[in-house]
């Protein structure tokens, strides 16, 4: 699961859980970014493990 104290932050660039030198925070914040140019956003919930939820916006624009 998700530490419901950093739960809010995951999506932040630069954050991580793992040790100094492991990791660079970049994975979840490059995904949110990436389905916000499709129009979507991405939410995570934690709950007897990790449930990440990813919501697609209903939209006449075509993203060029």
């Amino acid at each position: 699961g998700i530490d419901k104290s950093i739960i809010n932050r995951i999506f932040e660039p630069y954050f991580t859980t793992k040790e100094e030198g492991k990791g660079i925070g970049l994975g979840l914040y490059m995904a949110k970014m990436i389905l916000k140019q499709m129009n979507a956003d991405i939410f995570a919930k934690s709950n007897n493990g990790a449930e990440f939820i990813i919501k697609f916006n209903s939209s006449n624009d075509i993203i060029t």
